[in-house]
């Protein structure tokens, strides 16, 4: 088994290092790729054992320290451009490992924390992963401020990083928002694991999100007289949440769920930002350039036409405005920067 940390560099804001263990099997055939994402306040260390386990099963497993945590530099953004680093690191993968990944097979996993950034990850790139599995997270950060939540440090670290409560910041929630573009994505199999003891995560959002998305979300509510039960934590404590792997790893490997393509025509919501193969949509404070994807929320039309996509801006946060990136096919980074307003759509 083949196990080293890597670090790249943000391609969004230059924050650098960015750290990542990758775990598999030196073979001659290509391997599909596994991100698992740490909860909160972890690291990736706390998700060795997964890795370890899911190289063995025949991925090619990828854990990253979340910005702001283990040995990753900048501050912590809970779902800001910390989820934009996830994207980069599997590009990097991607290119450094072109011999053993099988580019058109990524899958992530992420557990609490982990298990947001899963939320973000589906509704923000569209037309990368072919599963996704969230265990007991967050796709509503705003929606957490309860009386029952204020016990937790996690919602004091929250505040602390986002500079204020929902009501304080209303526009930043908004671009951590994950229920509203939950209809975005109708191909990544998305699997939400919870238990229904659960207090710690969202698990009462859950059923929200799956009934507003489409059918590729698939509910896994454990109970009481289960067999196994999804219970928060890691698998080390938590050793049931490994045989939730049952579940998804084989469609990875047998290649159940097709490739997720982007439809030809559209309306997204974008909470902060989304990115695909061919285009990029990110929302930025007319007076705050440095929160660009990290404030604010539109509804965006789209039309993937002959020689480039078209764009009508349906609305946009108070303050925003909408800048769009025309991506190469198969270089997510191509393409120049430009701002588009609200304009009607060619008939």
């Amino acid at each position: 088994m083949h196990l080293e940390t890597l670090e790249h560099t943000s391609r969004a804001d230059g924050t650098k290092p960015l750290l990542f263990d990758v775990c598999y099997k030196p073979v001659r055939q290509k391997l599909p790729l596994i991100v698992v994402l740490h909860g909160y306040s972890g690291k990736k260390e706390f998700c060795r054992p997964d890795i370890l386990r899911l190289a063995e099963k025949g991925l090619f497993a990828v854990a990253p320290d979340i910005r702001g945590r283990g040995g990753s530099a900048g501050p912590f953004d809970c779902c800001g451009l910390d989820v934009m680093d996830i994207y980069d690191a599997v590009q990097v993968c991607c290119r450094r490992f072109a011999r053993q990944v099988d580019t058109s097979n990524l899958n992530v996993m992420g557990y609490s924390g982990g298990g947001g950034n899963a939320f973000a990850c589906f509704v923000r790139f569209l037309d990368m992963f072919r599963v996704a599995a969230s265990f007991f997270g967050t796709p509503n950060y705003a929606a957490t401020f309860s009386p029952k939540w204020r016990q937790y440090m996690v919602h004091r670290t929250m505040v602390d990083a986002l500079g204020g409560t929902p009501r304080q910041q209303p526009a930043v929630y908004a671009a951590r928002n994950f229920m509203q573009a939950a209809d975005n994505n109708a191909q990544t199999r998305f699997h939400i694991f919870w238990d229904e003891d659960e207090e710690k995560g969202s698990g009462w959002m859950n059923d929200d999100f799956i009934r507003a998305g489409h059918r590729n979300c698939k509910r896994h509510r454990s109970r009481k007289r289960d067999r196994y039960r999804w219970r928060h934590g890691y698998t080390p404590d938590s050793p049931d949440l490994a045989k939730a792997e049952d579940i998804f790893v084989p469609e990875i490997l047998q290649r159940r769920v097709s490739a997720p393509q982007l439809p030809r025509t559209g309306t997204l919501i974008v909470p902060g930002y989304v990115v695909t193969r061919h285009f990029q949509v990110w929302v930025q404070p007319e007076t705050k350039p440095e929160l660009l994807g990290r404030s604010g929320v539109a509804k965006v039309e789209y039309r993937l036409g002959a020689s480039h996509p078209e764009f009508r801006i349906i609305s946009v946060s108070k303050g925003h405005f909408v800048r769009v990136v025309i991506n190469q096919i198969d270089n997510h980074w191509g393409g120049n920067k430009m701002i588009v307003r609200p304009a009607r759509m060619p008939a």
